[in-house]
């Protein structure tokens, strides 16, 4: 029995993955610091949209800094939870498995550990030149530090379709919020709507309200802007550990049972074929008796 709950104790800590116990990063900034990083400039470039979320952004009360195209996208993106942004906005296209693409030009030769880890891959835009993209492993791996309850945006397709995969690698991280489109997106929606996102925002609209109000379906491919919390991730990340619980529970339990059954069942069902036949036996006698005892007719004289 102490095997079946060092067993089941192992299960839920193997699938929470330390998911409960997050300590979250703090930070002492007195006015809020947003970060623009914008890797879509060199080949999509939207003057309007830097100078208009620059404005939204400062209207809300944030500090802002701007990132554009880099040959060292790669470790900007590495160094990122260090700086301690309250919001993070990230402009670039998404790729596949919701990878993000960067602007540094791929390279077999470099990063090959994280290469061969799955952490970088290469990835290609309409036929393009190939650019190291991003996965979810490493956000949660490679990644240094953690971010401050951040909330970070993403502006290409689809990040939060299907798994989710990136947006629970940003809140392990530590961010409070992630949000993104729920499918794919055409350029000219996402700039419009993540502008008016930080518009509504800075008139006093909850992060709720402003994602509802801002996220209206792209009129091209009908994606709607998301957003995922953290607690929302812990609730349905528990469910999934008590429905894992219960299934290992009761494995254990006919992992313990069946060797019992095995030995017990028979000599149980021998002890039951006694006793029916010992009340046979018994019912028999009684009848006998009842039968010995009834008087027999007379003749009529």
């Amino acid at each position: 029995m102490i095997v079946v709950i060092f067993l089941i104790v192992g299960i839920a800590v193997w699938s929470t993955d330390n998911y409960l116990w997050r300590l979250p990063a703090s930070h002492g900034n007195s006015q809020p610091r947003a970060l623009v990083m914008d890797q879509l400039s060199l080949n999509y470039p939207d003057p309007s949209f830097t100078t208009n979320i620059t404005n939204a952004l400062n209207a809300a009360g944030y500090s802002v800094d701007y990132s554009g195209p880099s040959s060292t996208a790669v470790d900007s993106f590495r160094q990122l939870p260090e700086h301690g942004y309250d919001l993070i906005i990230i402009r670039a296209h998404a790729g596949s498995s919701q990878s993000i693409i960067t602007a540094q030009p791929y390279s077999k030769s470099e990063y090959v550990a994280d290469q061969l880890a799955g952490r970088l891959v290469p990835a290609q835009v309409d036929g393009g030149p190939l650019y190291f993209a991003l996965t979810p492993k490493f956000v949660s791996q490679d990644m240094l530090g953690r971010f401050s309850e951040s909330t970070i945006m993403i502006m290409g397709c689809s990040a939060l379709e299907g798994t989710q995969d990136i947006a629970s690698a940003f809140l392990d991280k530590g961010a409070d919020f992630f949000v993104g489109w729920d499918s794919s997106v055409s350029i000219i929606h996402t700039d419009t709507s993540t502008v008016t996102f930080v518009r509504l925002l800075s008139t006093g609209r909850s992060l709720t309200e402003a994602t509802v109000q801002a996220g209206v379906a792209d009129p091209v491919y009908g994606a709607r802007l998301r957003y995922l919390d953290w607690n929302t991730l812990v609730q349905s990340r528990a469910s999934t550990v008590v429905s894992k619980l219960v299934i290992w529970v009761a494995l254990a339990t006919l992992a313990v049972v069946g060797p019992m059954t095995v030995f017990v069942g028979p000599k149980l069902f021998t002890s039951l074929d006694r006793i029916k036949d010992r009340a046979t036996v018994r019912g028999k006698k009684k009848q006998a008796t009842n039968e010995n005892r009834t008087p027999k007719n007379r003749s009529a004289r």
